[in-house]
């Protein structure tokens, strides 16, 4: 069974073959696929390759793995599932299935935060026009505190007076 991880980046493609019988993902150097990034666990997943299955499995990460946006902690893998470990996003190829993959589709633009004592409301943009790049700020889920999210909305829940 030929198993590869696929992954684009900066609109590149690179593709990982895997190794039966199994890869460990983490941030370790000793890690047989190591991404270095801080939302990935020293030992984050394990990819099992038997027989016909290939199973993904969670190694207790503090992040979690994704696989197609859902939360996992083992499940068999199929052709074309999109697997996310921290900031990295992999579609999985089996026996050259899908054939073609394409790269994710490029985020909707971010939204053009206002500088402090700038007007109230970005001005309006002409269709073609972009905003300029000094004026845009992106947020990624990695500038949040999931917690401290959380708890900040079960505050504000806690203090409306609803009748």
């Amino acid at each position: 069974m030929n198993v590869v991880l696929i992954r684009f980046k900066n609109g590149q493609r690179r593709e990982i073959p895997l190794p039966a019988p199994t890869t460990v993902i983490g941030r370790r150097p000793d890690c047989n696929l190591q991404i270095p990034a801080k939302d990935v666990s020293r030992l984050h997943c394990q990819i099992a390759i038997e027989g016909s299955a290939v199973t993904l499995k969670d190694l207790g990460s503090t992040n979690g793995t994704y696989v197609n946006g859902e939360r996992v902690e083992e499940t068999v893998l199929r052709p074309g599932d999109k697997v996310r470990v921290g900031p990295v996003v992999f579609t999985v190829q089996i026996d050259g299935q899908p054939a073609v993959i394409e790269p994710e589709p490029v985020a909707a633009p971010a939204i053009p935060l206002e500088p402090v004592g700038a007007p109230a409301g970005p001005p309006p943009l002409d269709e073609e026009e972009e905003p300029d790049e000094d004026q845009v700020f992106e947020l990624t889920a990695a500038d949040f505190d999931l917690e401290d999210a959380i708890s900040s909305l079960e505050e504000l829940d806690e203090d409306k007076d609803l009748p």
